[in-house]
């Protein structure tokens, strides 16, 4: 009898059942090994991206909206503060701007507190927090610290004109350790005129 035919089928069967080598094994764990590294790489990326995007857009509407309402009482505003120490002198610089919205009324006062990084609200002894992230903005030609409000008098007390300089940092409530070091910071300039300047109201 020819027994050749059952072992060619066992052959044929040990060759089917035989899985992968050593070698392979370690290449097919490469390969995955670099595909979910550049996925990971590209996942890493949008996250970002999509986090610095958004902390700036949503400071920069806040920021827009804070300057809107500080233009607004300037506007409104009846008598400012504070005054240039020498009478002679008609811009004053500060880190507050007193604002009396109606003759004789309450005193308004926007305050930056340098070592918090606020602008706080503060009316008949209370405080409210206004923004958070405001930093000093510097002067390109000296590196020196500009406040964020200046006011120019004309007339002795009379206000002409008052500019907001606020630079801010983005929110920063998404942090995390893929940031890294990046930061860009905003800045937002606006002047305003009080009505009874504008308009010549005395």
């Amino acid at each position: 009898m020819n027994h050749s035919h059952p072992t060619r089928h066992r052959t044929a069967r040990r060759r089917v059942r035989r899985g992968f080598n050593l070698v392979e094994l370690l290449m097919a764990l490469s390969i995955s090994a670099t595909l979910l590294t550049a996925v990971m790489v590209a996942l890493d990326a949008s996250f970002v991206a999509y986090q610095r995007t958004t902390e700036q857009a949503s400071t920069q509407t806040i920021g827009r909206l804070t300057m809107h309402r500080l233009l607004t009482l300037i506007r409104s505003g009846e008598d400012f503060g504070p005054f240039p120490a020498d009478p002679l002198d008609r811009v004053v610089e500060s880190n507050f701007i007193d604002i009396r919205l109606v003759e004789g009324g309450d005193v308004v006062t926007i305050e930056w507190r340098p070592d918090e990084e606020a602008l706080y609200y503060l009316e008949s002894g209370n405080e409210h927090l206004l923004l958070e992230g405001v930093l000093a903005a510097t002067d390109p030609d000296t590196g020196d610290p500009i406040p964020p409000f200046t006011l120019e008098f004309e007339r002795g007390r009379i206000l002409y004109r008052a500019t907001i300089d606020l630079s801010l940092r983005p929110d920063d409530n998404m942090d995390v350790q893929l940031d890294g070091d990046w930061e860009t910071v905003l800045r937002l300039v606006a002047s305003a005129q009080p009505r009874r300047t504008t308009f010549g109201v005395e």
